[in-house]
């Protein structure tokens, strides 16, 4: 079981600026989330428009919320930790009290040819690592993940089942008799830090320059990046997301599922592409492009979009 005290401590040593109101000696076997609420567990609010808020009270249950809540925090029987980021602070809560640390380890499954290895680094079962690949600190690879070309991966980056890396994109010309020529690939992808990667998602090497995937980048599930694409620091990428070859994706952007970016154009910083969006021409910093047909909005998408 583990006490509230525990909680408070943890947070102040991380400095978090925090009140919890509610029983000084409480204490939770574990988490729950709204829809299913568990006796003596934790959980997070940010809309208080449904019924189960009693329920919360009478199960026991550690609030954690934003100043909203300090409405609860007045009324008996409630546990509330009101803070700035509830979502943030309610999952590092998760992270340091209930995820177990794996240990790390390299299956013996899979083909290894580089020997420029960190520490602390994980490899699963039936991949392939070539020889001109750079793994930095605690990254985990997880099961039938391919990188076949020249490679670095940033430290505490996370790559999912069924990744490929570092193939050839698809670039060909036509020669003078009709047939489609295949372009030689001699760039390869660079990987920055705390980048995580979904599975089965594609990312092509550089035809002559490197494919590039900034730091805290986060890829979906079932994406393709196509060669010389570059992806600026701290941005989304939902699932089943194409960009084209050379596209260029500025900082802290955010693309919804299934949107496209033809090759060569330009995202800016702090943009929002939505769903199922075509983006055709270069979209300027802070806009939001959303619809069919799509429309543009010179809006950052930081003031309306909750992560």
């Amino acid at each position: 079981m583990l006490h509230i005290d525990d909680i408070k401590n943890y947070l102040l040593e991380n400095n978090y600026d925090f009140k919890y109101y509610g029983d000084k000696e409480i204490k939770i076997a574990g988490f729950c989330s709204l829809s299913k609420p568990k006796r003596k567990s934790i959980t997070w609010i940010k809309n208080y428009s449904f019924d189960k808020i009693k329920e919360l009270k009478e199960l026991k249950v550690i609030i954690v919320t934003d100043h909203k809540g300090l409405e609860l925090s007045h009324k008996e029987g409630y546990n509330v930790i009101i803070c700035d980021s509830p979502k943030e602070v309610f999952f590092k809560i998760l992270s340091h009290f209930f995820v177990e640390d794996v240990k790390a380890s390299i299956s013996p499954n899979s083909i290894i040819e580089t020997d420029k290895i960190g520490k602390n680094v994980s490899i699963g079962n039936n991949c392939y690592i070539s020889k001109d690949v750079t793994i930095g600190d605690n990254v985990i690879i997880k099961h039938n993940v391919v990188i076949e070309c020249k490679c670095i991966i940033g430290r505490n980056s996370i790559i999912h089942s069924g990744v490929v890396i570092g193939t050839d994109g698809f670039g060909y010309y036509k020669a003078g008799d009709g047939a489609n020529i295949k372009v030689p690939h001699f760039g390869g992808v660079i990987i920055g830090e705390d980048v995580e990667i979904g599975a089965n998602t594609c990312i092509d090497r550089g035809t002559l320059d490197d494919t590039v995937i900034g730091d805290n980048v986060k890829i979906d599930n079932l994406s393709m990046i196509a060669h010389n694409v570059e992806i600026g620091s701290r941005t989304m990428i939902l699932p089943q997301v194409v960009l084209a070859g050379s596209c260029f994706i500025g900082k802290n952007a955010y693309l919804a599922p299934g949107a496209i970016v033809k090759n060569q154009v330009r995202v800016g910083n702090n943009s929002m592409v939505g769903m199922n969006v075509v983006v055709t021409n270069d979209l300027e910093d802070d806009t939001v492009l959303a619809g069919n047909p799509a429309k543009k909005f010179r809006v950052n998408y930081l003031d309306i979009l909750d992560l």
